[in-house]
């Protein structure tokens, strides 16, 4: 009897841990864009931009993988019903024979040892928000879209704010206005390790 009640209830809160669960959606991520004059990050989509606030040494980090290997992963990625976007974001240092110097500079950024994998590494939660891109940003792409999983609510209860689009200026929410020209400036482009 025990056996038959255990299973039932085995079998409900499988059930019900599904029900509850939240639902992932999968994000082409076409863009990674750095303002250095205000440490923001911009993320773009096809259709969406995330702006994610940033300190100085994970942008420069962003910016550095450009120039030098570095893997990225993505995790833990959500949004609720606000549009307020979280989640993990890891760069590991994959560069071949790194220069003293180089290793020195990475150090410096915040990038650690992980024992592990035998390879420095940075990570870091970024929170931010969700917004929907009327026009085209005039930013370069990059090469290879990423493929991020992020956790969606049940409904959204309100629209995301809207990143207008022209060849001068990038505005967010109609009160915050960056000059393409910096962000053009210093776009970054990861590429693959």
């Amino acid at each position: 009897m025990y056996r038959v009640i255990f299973t039932v209830v085995f079998l409900l809160s499988g059930c019900t841990n599904v029900l509850w669960a939240p639902k992932h959606e999968e994000e082409l991520v076409n863009g990674f864009y750095v303002n250095t004059e205000t440490d923001e990050l911009f993320v773009t989509t096809k259709e969406d931009a995330y702006v994610f606030p940033i300190d100085r040494s994970f942008g420069e980090s962003l910016l550095l993988t450009r120039e030098v290997a570095f893997y990225p992963t993505f995790k833990n990625f959500s949004i609720d019903e606000e549009n307020r976007v979280k989640g993990v974001v890891t760069l590991v240092f994959v560069e071949n024979e790194p220069s003293h110097t180089l290793v020195a500079k990475v150090k410096s950024l915040g990038f650690e040892e992980d024992e592990l994998i035998n390879r420095l590494r940075l990570s870091k939660e970024i929170k931010g928000r969700r917004y929907t891109i009327e026009g085209e940003l005039p930013l370069e792409k990059l090469e290879k879209n990423y493929h991020i999983m992020v956790a969606q609510p049940a409904k959204f209860s309100e629209t995301a704010g809207k990143i207008i689009a022209t060849p001068v200026t990038i505005a967010y929410d109609a009160v915050v206005v960056v000059p393409a020209v910096f962000i053009g400036a210093v776009v970054m482009a990861m590429g693959s390790p």
